[in-house]
């Protein structure tokens, strides 16, 4: 009950902001709306019990991608007279992708999600007979069970990868570097 309402706010408040992402005029607005979407999509991967994507969104989208932005749209110094021209130009292309997205929505309603009932009799019984054996003769899937995603995630990362992620991490340093150096005014 607490997660079904809990879905319906985050989700509602994620579509409300990705809407004014799209329609606020200044773009500052715009880049502060799209934190929101990440925040209530992070939410939402929350509420299914995820634990590393929703972290991720976090640090990658919110903590360095939209401050990106937000970094680019002050340097440029966007005036909010420019932003103001008139978009009836594109209202025609508009309508036709309108049209095509519905139309794709429709479709995948209509014809693209098939049954899943384990319960009847036929191939679906035996697929998930085959299934259950698979997962109790493999120790490896019971050995996965026994530790939490980011547990798994990050033994991978720290021990197979490590030297990519050092690697990583010097990249985003010279480009934190080199941002900074190219807002400091000259004397």
């Amino acid at each position: 009950m607490l997660c079904s309402t809990l879905f319906i706010i985050f989700s509602s408040f994620c579509i409300v902001s990705s809407i004014f992402v799209i329609t606020s005029k200044n773009p500052i607005f715009s880049v502060l709306f799209l934190i929101l979407t990440f925040a209530c999509a992070s939410c939402l991967l929350f509420i299914f019990n995820l634990d590393f994507l929703p972290i991720s969104f976090i640090v990658i989208y919110v903590g360095a991608i939209t401050v990106l932005f937000l970094f680019v749209l002050l340097m440029l110094n966007i005036k909010l007279s420019e932003l103001t021209e008139n978009y009836s130009y594109y209202l025609p292309f508009f309508f036709i992708m309108g049209f095509i997205i519905i139309a794709e929505i429709f479709h995948v309603i209509k014809f693209g999600f098939v049954s899943l009932s384990f319960f009847d009799t036929g191939v679906n019984s035996l697929l998930f007979e085959y299934l259950n054996d698979f997962t109790t003769k493999n120790s490896f899937l019971n050995f996965i069970k026994l530790f939490s995603n980011i547990k798994m995630i990050s033994y991978t990362l720290f021990n197979d990868y490590l030297y990519c992620f050092f690697l990583s991490s010097l990249v985003l340093l010279l480009a934190m570097i080199g941002s900074i150096t190219l807002t400091l005014k000259k004397q």
